[in-house]
């Protein structure tokens, strides 16, 4: 980000166009919401959202919902209604076939607004609604859960299948190419989508681990060393162990302009209306119980308001400050500063308060998609060892030299930059799990420290970190199932 607000077009300024589903509701916004997004992709060809999701359309229905009882984390073969599960799986190859051909384009690049995709996108809410009816202060992803939503549930459903059949590599190789669908989703540009595909691919990573455990002496050693060296360290070739190249989300910053644009008048002063329409029906949304007052408070906001010159000057600051954090360690100094946005006087730029999403879910869904990505990368060493010598190695060292990258050995949560931890057992030993109460585990451990930073020995075991450490091998979902905990 160079500092400089960049102006949005005048069209975003209200009234906005209302029209049918096929009308772009605010063009400018939607024009400078694409211009970002493709700024480094120009051609469809380094975009896998046509091929993704013209396969879905062919699809046919999933045997159940896709919701809490249908999704990631409950596809596998001891399911309910596995066989009806894996009957939808092997009926819509097409789907694999879109996988495997997309896995090395640039982004997904799903377009924002209705009027950038196909009337048949839109029907099957294929879609990134902009200022539905006309509210600049809402945009709407349908797309994730309907579309990305059931094609997760395919891939699972696909990996497991082809598993069950000892086609191990065509499994995994599908399931690689579904894993670099959504790294590639993680370049959307707004916070929403952003965080909903950190934490999807986290969850798919977690599962490659459980389907490594479940199928471990089924698996041939020579795919855990490919997974560990070739495979699950390139999900992005550029991406390091910090993924320091993963991109911030600039929509949120050209959705806030746009709102500011929108509610000051020709002499830079708040427009007392438009202040109170729009950002008295965003406080309401986010805060119900404040509706009736909502509007109310910022009519007089609007005349205490900074102009809108500080207003975006202050803006370009908050984002330059997230930027900078963004790209530097975890634990720099300046990262235990207070942020420009905590600074802000609540009063003064009470739009910039409202309209501003703190970016510090999207740093912490960055640390858990790290600790996934590098724990996967050395649990495809460590099977590697085990398949090769009927025992878990004393420590990483072997692991390194030839089944796993040696970089990926990195713990976000680590003040020091460290590794993850790494033990070998003993004798069985029991931890505390967030959702499926105790478990044993046996063998060997790796972990990371979690959000307190502390090594407690994984006694308490968390799928976020944010209680005691993060578990990352074996996996606590398939201990679960394997020990009667987990249906």
């Amino acid at each position: 980000m160079t500092g400089l607000l960049v102006r949005i077009l005048p069209a975003l300024t209200l009234p906005l166009v209302i029209g049918s589903t096929a009308t772009a509701q605010a063009p400018g916004l939607e024009k400078a919401l694409n211009a970002e997004l493709y700024k480094d992709t120009f051609t469809e060809t380094g975009r896998s959202a046509k091929d993704l999701f013209d396969a879905y359309l062919d699809m046919s229905a999933p045997p159940m919902e896709v919701g809490d009882f249908f999704n990631l984390t409950t596809i596998w073969p001891g399911m309910e209604d596995w066989d009806k599960v894996s009957s939808w799986a092997a009926s819509n190859e097409q789907m694999g076939e879109a996988l495997m051909a997309s896995e090395n384009r640039v982004i997904i690049g799903m377009p924002y607004g209705s009027a950038e995709v196909s009337p048949a996108w839109r029907d099957a809410g294929v879609v990134i609604d902009v200022a539905p009816g006309g509210d600049l202060s809402i945009i709407e992803y349908p797309y994730l859960y309907g579309a990305v939503d059931t094609i997760a549930c395919w891939a699972t459903a696909e990996f497991y299948r082809l598993l069950e059949a000892g086609e191990h590599e065509r499994a995994f190789d599908l399931s690689l190419a579904f894993l670099r669908i959504l790294r590639q989703g993680c370049e959307q540009i707004m916070l929403e989508e952003k965080i909903w595909f950190m934490d999807t691919l986290s969850i798919a990573l977690s599962i490659q681990r459980d389907a490594m455990h479940a199928y471990l002496d089924d698996i041939p050693p020579a795919l855990f060393q490919r997974l560990g060296t070739k495979e699950f360290p390139f999900l992005k070739p550029t991406d390091d162990q910090r993924m320091r190249r993963l991109q911030m989300p600039e929509g949120d910053r050209i959705l806030a302009e746009a709102m500011v644009e929108a509610t000051f008048d020709s002499a830079g002063q708040a427009d007392y209306q438009k202040f109170s329409e729009i950002y008295g029906a965003l406080q309401a949304r986010d805060e119900p119980l404040t509706r009736f007052g909502s509007k109310r408070r910022w009519l007089r906001l609007a005349g205490v308001h900074a102009s809108r010159d500080a207003t975006e000057e202050k803006l370009t600051d908050v984002y330059d400050d997230w930027w900078r954090r963004w790209r530097m360690r975890q634990f720099d100094p300046m990262m235990d500063l207070s942020t420009e946005f905590s600074r802000l006087n609540k009063v003064r730029f009470a739009a910039i308060v409202l309209a501003v999403q703190d970016l510090d879910e999207a740093f912490r869904a960055r640390e858990k998609l790290v600790s996934n990505i590098n724990g996967t990368i050395l649990s495809s060493g460590l099977c590697f060892q085990y398949r090769t010598y009927g025992a878990w190695p004393q420590s990483l060292a072997p692991v390194y030299a030839v089944a796993a990258v040696k970089r990926f050995d990195f713990d976000p949560y680590h003040k020091d930059y460290g590794r993850l931890v790494y033990k070998r057992l003993s004798s069985s030993r029991a931890i505390n799990t967030e959702y499926f109460g105790q478990l044993r585990i046996e063998g060997c451990m790796l972990y990371a420290l979690g959000q307190d930073h502390f090594d407690d020995g994984c006694t308490d075991s968390s799928t976020d970190g944010t209680s005691g450490d993060l578990m990352l091998w074996p996996p606590v979902r398939q201990l679960a199932r394997d020990q009667g905990e987990l249906d």
